[in-house]
Parts: C-alpha cells; structure tokens; sequence
C-alpha cells in the first residue's frame, strides 16, 4: 500500500532538494516509445550536473524507475556521475526498480517509502505514481499535492491523451526537459504564485498568470 500522504518527513529542505523521476538508464526502447532525443542519457548526466550543487546539503530526490534493470554498466559508469556526490540521493522504487536494496546502495542511492512534507497549510506528497484512492485508502484530501512520475509523456488516462491532473505534477523527465527540478522553486510557483527570477529572488506574477499556470495542479 502507498501511503505517502500519512508518511511525513522533516528532513527534506525544498531549497536544497531537486527532483528528477523515469530516468530509465540503459533502457534502450524508451527513446522510441517516449520520443526521446538522441543522445538522451548524456543530456540527463548534463543538466543534473548543471543544475545540482555538488553540495553535502544537498539532496537528489529521483521518484522512480532510475534505470533498467540491475545494470552494471549503469553502476560503474553512469551512476558515479549523478551530482550530487558529496550529498544524499533518495530514490523512491518504481516499477522497474527491482533490484536488490544493495544494488542501489552501490550506485550511491538510499531507498525511501513514498512520503510527504507540509508547505504552509497544504501536504505536498512524492511517489512514483499519481494519486490512487485504492492504494492511499480514499480519495485526495484538499490542499494536497501530488509529485509523482510513472506516465511519462502518456497522459494521466488510457483512453484519451490528458496531460494535467488537479492536484497533480508530473516530473517524468520527458515533462521537465530531462533536467532535475529544483523543490522550492516549484512548490512556489504552484502553490504560491511565485518564481524565481534570475537573481533567485522570488517574484509574484498576476493572479491570471498564476491560474493559467497552475490550471492543472
């Protein structure tokens, strides 16, 4: 049972937390049936070494499917290249992570349990899945919010292509252009209205620009 939403956690500091989710490393079909770029690996190392301090404080949250099967080129060359290094990398298991604990330990990765953490008066929970009233025993509360992977570029149903979700944020790398996803800066855009302008300093933007950005949270 997933019950990220009862699982809280004070150890996680959004402004030095960055998230990435379906990384997929060594999967060679993913290109095809994600549409992904040529050379999407090397893009992924990239960005995540761009965009993560290589900071004792700071953490690497990946919500699942980190790469395909126990693979061991992964391990020995990919994984000693995922920033940060001096920091902590949590991996919440997905449904291609099925290796052994120690596997995951080896390429520099702790296991976590879905969990969740308070932003002002809203719980903002993280698993590999979108919210499922059978797994989380009920339907999501108000003032909740979901970051989660698992659709990648697929849509939130089977039948039709909808790619927002109230409540919802979606951090498959196909959405976030295979870069990682800084917390702070996403729960105050979606939550509160604001983003980060280039001197990092929060910015307010109009009510109608916020609804327009957040329409699928």
């Amino acid at each position: 049972m997933n019950r990220a939403a009862r699982t809280f956690r004070d150890d996680i500091d959004p402004a030095k937390t960055w998230i990435l989710s379906d990384s997929h490393f060594g999967h060679r079909n993913i290109a095809e049936f994600c549409h992904r770029p040529d050379g999407w690996e090397s893009l992924m190392l990239e960005n995540i070494a761009q965009a993560v301090p290589d900071d004792p404080d700071v953490t690497l949250l990946h919500l699942g499917d980190l790469c395909y099967r126990g693979n061991a080129e992964f391990r020995a060359l990919i994984a000693p290249h995922i920033q940060p290094k001096s920091g902590r990398k949590l991996l919440i298991a997905g449904n291609h992570d099925r290796q052994r604990y120690s596997f995951y330990k080896k390429c520099g990765f702790k296991m976590t349990r879905p969990f969740a953490i308070r932003w002002g008066n809203t719980t903002v929970s993280f698993s590999h899945y979108p919210w499922s009233a059978i797994d989380e025993g009920g339907p999501m509360p108000d003032k909740h919010l979901r970051v989660h992977g698992h659709i990648h570029n697929n849509g939130y149903t089977r039948s039709a292509y909808v790619p927002f979700l109230r409540q919802h944020v979606n951090l498959s790398v196909e959405q976030t252009k295979y870069r990682p996803v800084h917390l702070g800066t996403l729960l105050s855009a979606v939550l509160d209205g604001a983003y980060a302008a280039d001197d990092g300093a929060p910015t307010s933007i109009d009510a109608e620009a916020v609804e327009a950005e957040s329409a699928h949270v």
